[in-house]
């Protein structure tokens, strides 16, 4: 208890270690710039002062990068990189032993050692047992390779020894007949030696997907009244879950490139969101994910305290009770859905675990049809197992063509209060205005089973979309979405959907720090625009919840 106050505030934020990586960085500079040139006087002899016998400029560049590399782990928390800074104090001391440096350095380097130890409770996230492994074999590689180089030489002897220590980064040694080898160790012992710090300062790997006991769990936190239209997409079966400490709310998120995303809010009871909140971040602070959020909503910004956020787009929702086909501003919708009416459209509601195995093999050509045979792709809005019955509450919204064969179909999964739709599939050719008629019957049945939303698509920068004015960024914005649109359909998308005259639910991105944008970018573009591997095969699906809610 007292090993973790130690490293906060009293008002429970943790202690900055920013200044400790600021040194770190600073004695980087220090060790390669009077190396490297020719630097003022006082330059040379603050660097003796703090680093000692001046190195070769070879083995200065590779020490400075290490530290540089050091001085991110420290501003990360990361253990490793204490470990780091506590083992150069250590052979900074073992030189002024071995009579390499000045005596009168010692209390420096003992002051900076205790210091060390005071501030180790400042570094929580400790290396991963993986990445511990792999750097051990690293330097397994890194010794066994300049053992051997020496050995290739001329056998084992104390120049052996010097080619050995110039392999793992020490000052260069003049062999007979080989003075090139020297220099090829010395590189190879400091490019390894960048990649074993690099791993050792690496976050946690991502973890497996949730096992089948953990997402039932999930699907009756889903089906909770206080869960948002985002809920169901937390079934995706390639997500990993924290609960909160009473477990009534969980978050399912995926880890890329060291960014743990979550997928929306929180699901399950609202008065349990936030404790699942601080969950998520203790978990990303102990294993080195930088922390995100794709599609939070304005409610619950709050509840991610100090993380930055921006709006990226709405969440299009229509409400059945204040739907209607009727006024001018729906004529659009009206003729859409006549004309399937004249072209001999039929439709029908289905659940999805009803659908007969012929069906679902009809269904699925038309899904394979619409594709082009490329891959589903989602990730904060769109389920997978299209058709399969492995998710509790999909209904499929049928259209059939004048042979009674199916040209269309949209899925839809509920959650809480309202229903959300995932995949929307047409048939090459069927007659315009099918997609339309579908999402009118279905914000009827919503109507009909008691559902106060339907959420249908996501409209990226619909405000930059919807602008009558535009200055020259938005316009130059707006120019890129429009050209890009064949690509991402996010102009088209939003046109198709501001038909249906519905609200918007602002969405936004959270994350830590600016500095991760570049992890964060490719973290979310991979995610939502990649083909992600799919999870191994289900054996049974999620069991339908029981919606007893007393207990909460």
């Amino acid at each position: 208890m007292h090993a973790a106050k130690s490293a906060e505030r009293p008002d429970g934020q943790a202690l900055p270690v920013w200044p400790l990586a600021l040194v770190a960085a600073f004695v980087a500079v220090l060790i390669a710039v009077p190396a490297m040139t020719r630097a003022p006087h006082w330059l040379d002899r603050l660097s003796q002062v703090v680093t000692g016998t001046p190195l070769a400029p070879a083995h200065a560049v590779s020490l400075a990068l290490v530290l540089l590399l050091v001085a991110r782990g420290v501003l990360l928390r990361r253990r490793a990189a204490w470990y780091g800074l506590v083992a150069l104090v250590v052979l900074g001391l073992l030189a002024v032993v071995a009579g390499d440096d000045a005596l009168w350095r010692v209390p420096l380097l003992a002051a900076v050692l205790v210091g060390l130890w005071l501030e180790r409770d400042r570094f929580p996230v400790r290396p991963h047992p993986d990445r511990v492994r792999t750097a051990v074999k690293t330097g397994a590689i890194l010794v066994i390779g300049a053992v051997a180089g020496s050995l290739l030489v001329g056998g084992v002897s104390v120049r052996s020894v010097q080619v050995v220590a110039s392999g793992l980064g020490a000052t260069g040694a003049r062999i007979d007949g080989a003075s090139w080898l020297p220099g090829v160790l010395g590189l190879a012992g400091a490019v390894g030696l960048l990649a074993l710090v690099m791993t050792l300062l690496a976050p946690d790997p991502a973890p497996p997907p949730g096992d089948e006991d953990e997402r039932r769990r999930v699907a009756g936190l889903v089906a909770h009244p206080g869960s948002d239209t985002l809920a169901p997409f937390a079934l995706r079966r390639d997500k990993s879950y924290v609960f909160s400490p009473d477990g009534r709310a969980a978050i399912g998120y995926r880890v890329l490139f060291g960014v743990a995303v979550a997928g929306g809010d929180p699901v399950g009871d609202p008065r349990s969101h936030a404790a699942a909140v601080q969950e998520f971040l203790t978990l990303c602070r102990t294993t080195g994910w930088r922390p995100a959020v794709l599609g939070a909503s304005a409610d619950l910004l709050p509840e991610w305290g100090p993380l930055r956020s921006f709006g990226f787009g709405d969440e299009v929702v229509v409400r059945p009770e204040e739907f209607t086909l009727s006024g001018r501003q729906m004529r659009n919708v009206r003729q859409a859905v006549k004309r399937t009416v004249n072209a001999g459209v039929t439709t029908e509601i289905v659940p999805e675990r009803e659908l007969s195995p012929g069906l679902r093999a009809e269904l699925l050509e038309v899904a394979s049809g619409s594709l082009g045979g490329a891959a589903e792709r989602g990730f904060s809005m769109n389920l997978d197992e299209l058709l399969t019955g492995y998710h509790p509450g999909a209904v499929v919204a049928i259209a059939y063509g004048e042979d009674k064969k199916p040209i269309a179909f949209q899925r839809y999964v509920t959650a809480g209060e309202g229903i959300s739709l995932d995949a929307m599939r047409r048939a090459p050719g069927g007659p315009n205005g099918v997609n339309e008629r579908l999402i009118v019957e279905m914000v009827e049945y919503a109507g009909e089973q008691g559902h106060a939303l339907v959420s249908l698509n996501f409209a990226a920068f619909r405000e930059l979309l919807d602008a009558e004015e535009r200055g020259a960024l938005e316009k130059a914005g707006y120019q890129a979405l429009h050209l890009l649109d064949p690509l991402i359909a996010v102009e088209s998308l939003y046109l198709f959907d501001k038909k249906f005259r519905p609200a918007y639910k602002p969405r936004s991105i959270v994350f830590r720090s600016w500095f991760d944008i570049v992890w964060l970018a490719a973290a979310l573009l991979t995610l939502e625009f990649g083909r992600t591997k799919p999870a191994s095969a289900a054996k049974e699906p999620v069991t339908e919840p029981a919606h007893n809610y007393s207990r909460y």
